[in-house]
């Protein structure tokens, strides 16, 4: 039986479609097929990318050369301008506002090897892609001239991934994006209104009814939330309130850069492999929403398509009930 669901926060709405799950060649699993041309991330080919502006190597190895475990990049064709000015206006039109795209783009290469998925990566690739994060994250919070950035990661062609090498990108923007804004004030409306973190309260409930948890511990809860815009969605929440991403210790570091992986293979096991995205959601520099906010990792597959129906009324359609997914992920070992 089909359902519409609502997330509690937000308040989108996704249908349900369990029967869909049954049509012919419903998922898309097809694992890409490496190219032969030459790969600007791979190590030994550090003159075909910018020079690096991070990286984790020994001491006596130079930077831009080999050695390098983990290495941040600038992105050579960024989305944002990175000459204009802050805030530049272009145009006074009220009805048709626009400002200058400013800001900045890091590519965080998670591995001197060749590979594609972050579920391939070593435990201790993975360690240091989550500690690029947290250094990048910190010094373009320094210079004082952005208001938030988004870790994410992009993981075959229909995950929108350019580049096959395992990847993931640091974007920073001048404002904070309209999404990231609606969020942030949804949860402190909620903690007025009850006296209590709504991301407290959904860990809570989830652990409560157990059907859709995938890992907990004492530290972390990972679940396929009760409105999964797309099959397998998963989302890894702090136990404790904890909104900046950036003030997470090592060892809870550690954990999470594991847990990561361990869900992605999940995923990929249930799927035989699919396009993935994931992506941090953090507090903008200059806010401390400790009381009302918990910064959360999202796992988004791509065995789907967004069609007619998503574009048209704006609600997703998903033919895999999260109950059915998460318990899908904790078989898939």
């Amino acid at each position: 039986m089909s359902e519409i669901r609502r997330e509690p926060l937000l308040g989108y709405e996704v249908v349900i479609a369990a029967r869909r799950a049954e049509r012919p060649q419903q998922w898309d699993h097809s694992p890409p097929v490496a190219k032969s041309l030459a790969c600007p991330f791979c190590e030994g080919a550090e003159q075909l990318a910018p020079p690096e502006l991070w990286a984790a190597r020994p001491h006596d190895s130079p930077a831009n050369g080999p050695g390098w475990q983990v290495r941040v990049v600038p992105n050579r064709f960024p989305a944002f301008d990175r000459e204009e000015q802050p805030g530049e206006a272009q145009c006074g039109d009220e009805f048709f506002p626009r400002q200058s795209a400013s800001g900045w783009q890091d590519v965080v290469i998670e591995s001197p090897q060749h590979q594609i998925s972050f579920s391939e990566l070593s435990p201790e690739n993975a360690r240091l892609t989550f500690l690029a994060y947290q250094a990048r994250l910190n010094a373009l919070k320094s210079e004082g001239r952005y208001a938030y950035a988004q870790i994410f990661k992009n993981v075959g062609a229909g995950g929108g991934a350019s580049l096959e090498h395992s990847h993931s990108q640091i974007m920073a923007t001048e404002r904070t994006p309209l999404r990231v804004q609606q969020e942030l004030a949804a949860s402190r409306d909620y903690f007025d209104r009850y006296g209590r973190s709504y991301w407290a309260e959904l860990i809570e409930r989830e652990l409560a009814a157990a059907e859709r948890i995938v890992y907990a511990d004492d530290h972390f809860v990972a679940f396929c939330p009760f409105a999964s815009r797309v099959p397998l969605e998963t989302w890894i929440l702090p136990r404790r309130a904890d909104s900046d991403f950036c003030g997470v210790d090592l060892a809870r570091l550690e954990q999470l850069a594991q847990l990561t992986q361990r869900c992605v293979s999940q995923i990929e096991n249930a799927l035989e492999f699919s396009a993935y995205n994931y992506l941090i959601h953090t507090t903008p520099f200059d806010i401390n929403a400790q009381a009302y906010y918990h910064w959360r990792l999202v796992i988004l597959p791509r065995a789907t398509t967004q069609a007619g129906f998503e574009w048209g009324t704006g609600m997703f359609v998903n033919p895999l009930p999260p109950e059915r997914a998460a318990a899908l992920m904790r078989s898939a070992q």
